[in-house]
């Protein structure tokens, strides 16, 4: 009895260890080609942000980030407006970040230890641009996929979805009238 306890724990420790490892590797690989891909800026802004959008749907849970940025919202959207949301969603963040990747041409990108919280890897990470101070990184990592990024304590998260409560208050609550004024901006 005492030996199957012990490879049954050490199976575990195994699949735990390998988990983590798949979080650290994915990390590691979407990091280096984002700045290989993205920084090079002999690159259309067109073809950086196909890149960025390429990119972010093969390691960002899309999905789930719209879901927790619309937060009770969610519930109440029809699926087809869910849809138009979370395209809408997508071509923001392209338009809001995929360009300033520009800006980090000769960046070094390390990662660092992984831990695991509330049934996510924790995978963390140091970025810095020639000539400034490291910046910590820590994503979040759920299913192979990352749900969140938390730079210098600050939620990406938590920050869009302060942003977008704002916008949805505005309107009353209306998804309606909300995705419509978001689709004009696009």
């Amino acid at each position: 009895m005492m030996k199957l306890t012990r490879i049954i724990f050490l199976g575990i420790l195994l699949i735990g260890a390998g988990w983590c490892g798949t979080s650290k590797a994915l990390i590691q690989d979407l990091g280096n080609r984002a700045i290989l891909t993205l920084t090079n800026s002999n690159d259309s802004p067109d073809q950086i942000e196909q890149r960025f959008v390429a990119l972010l749907e093969e390691g960002f849970d899309v999905r789930s980030i719209a879901q927790f940025v619309m937060g009770s919202y969610w519930r109440q959207a029809t699926p087809a407006q869910k849809e138009r949301f979370i395209g809408v969603f997508k071509d923001r963040l392209k338009k809001a970040y995929a360009n300033r990747f520009r800006e980090y041409r000769g960046v070094d990108f390390k990662i660092g230890d992984v831990s695991q919280r509330a049934g996510s890897d924790i995978v963390k990470s140091t970025i810095q641009k020639p000539g400034s101070p490291k910046t910590d990184v820590e994503w979040q990592v759920k299913n192979n996929k990352i749900h969140d990024v938390v730079i210098e304590g600050i939620s990406m998260s938590i920050t869009l979805r302060d942003d977008y409560r704002s916008l949805l208050n505005r309107k009353n609550g209306d998804i309606e009238a909300f995705l419509k004024d978001l689709e004009a901006k696009k």
